[in-house]
């Protein structure tokens, strides 16, 4: 009956012209920093590297709000409703440790060898062979989480306003490479600095509305009734506990093996820190990201919590609008009205968005070496 019930269930964004506006306000500044931009790229540093002018607190929001598309917003959001707070794990275990390594350890490295890139760095550590194998698994790993972005986007505003799939994918496609190749790197880092505000500023009221309609946190435990959902570490000596890992995968597997390995070789990240106005300025980028990092399970788990348990029939059913990837969609459509609505989607557009820039960046990139390649 459960999954009967859930596979009915569509929740529709009743959108009017305020929340349209608010999206088009932030397709109308986002392409305007492109063109303010557009004359300072006069090189392929000033494209890639933003001529490494930025000061930290730029190149560290750009360093977060880099790793926040959709497989962080959705995914995470997901994940809580169907996992719990054991999420946070991904945040405290698989990020933190990494980031300040990568500033401490990695950046010296990185910045000191006046490299573009990781890709760069390592032709110049290695050889061309090494470069070309990291840029190859690299470019198919950007065009699989590029494609990722564009169908979520395309899935989630089709779901809730009934835009055409292929609409979102072209349109969003297209405001991309704009952007891009009219303002480089320095536009992508100030749109995702942009990007981090609006995501906050789209899941913050979406945090304290949502705990606050289920009776504040010890309602949201009521409600949901599985102790589990709210322990980091509980059952974790054994498997039995909600991600089905014991603690030793979770300190090695994803806080050593994957974390260490995307935070401190990922092409994306890394570049905004490359950007920074000097050494010191690129050390402390990685550490400047660590502390928004700190609070963010607060406002990407609760609201999957907080959703599953008004809607536990969510992630039954089959579909992707009855699937728990809608976790955070729905609880917006639920609980905003007009305007926040808008703010709130706006989130969602940007951080699509972010998910699609790095393939364009990480492609330009591997033009420049190309060319370089060929006048050596």
């Amino acid at each position: 009956m459960i999954i009967d019930a859930a596979a009915a269930v569509r929740v529709t964004a009743n959108a009017n012209w305020i929340d349209y506006l608010i999206i088009g306000i932030y397709f109308v500044v986002t392409l305007g920093i492109g063109f303010t931009l557009r004359r300072r790229m006069k090189s392929s540093s000033d494209f890639l590297l933003s001529g490494r002018s930025l000061p930290s607190w730029v190149t560290g929001l750009a360093f977060v709000g880099a790793n926040l598309g959709a497989l962080e917003i959705l995914g995470m959001g997901a994940n809580a409703a169907q996992y719990g707070f054991m999420q946070a794990h991904f945040y405290w275990i698989g990020a933190i440790p990494a980031m300040i390594f990568v500033a401490i350890f990695m950046m010296p490295f990185y910045y000191g060898s006046k490299a573009h890139s990781v890709p760069g760095f390592l032709k110049m550590r290695y050889n061309e062979a090494t470069r070309g194998f990291n840029a190859l698994s690299f470019a198919v790993l950007t065009l699989l989480t590029s494609g990722i972005n564009m169908y979520a986007a395309a899935l989630v505003f089709n779901v809730l306003l009934g835009w055409s799939l292929n609409t979102c994918i072209w349109l969003a496609a297209l405001f991309i490479m704009v952007y891009i190749l009219l303002g480089g790197l320095t536009s992508s880092i100030i749109n995702e600095t942009l990007q981090f505000f609006l995501i906050v500023a789209g899941l913050l009221p979406l945090t304290i509305i949502g705990l606050t309609s289920v009776g504040g946190w010890d309602g949201l435990k009521a409600r949901i009734a599985n102790p589990q959902f709210f322990h980091l570490w509980a059952n974790t000596a054994t498997n039995n506990n909600p991600f089905g890992v014991n603690f030793i995968g979770i300190i090695l597997g994803l806080g050593f093996v994957l974390s260490f390995g995307y935070w401190c070789t990922d092409f994306l990240v890394v570049q905004r820190a490359l950007a920074a106005e000097d050494e010191a300025a690129a050390e402390r980028t990685p550490l400047i990201a660590a502390f928004p990092k700190l609070f963010f399970p607060f406002l990407a788990i609760i609201p999957g919590l907080v959703f599953i348990s008004v809607m536990p029939g969510l992630g039954h059913g089959g579909g992707f609008e009855n699937s728990y990837n809608m976790a955070i969609p729905f609880a917006m459509a639920h609980y905003f009205p007009n305007g926040l609505l808008g703010l709130g989607l706006t989130a969602l557009l940007a951080s699509f968005i972010r998910g699609r820039t790095q393939c364009s960046i990480f492609g330009m990139d591997l033009l420049v070496q190309k060319a370089s390649n060929k006048a050596v």
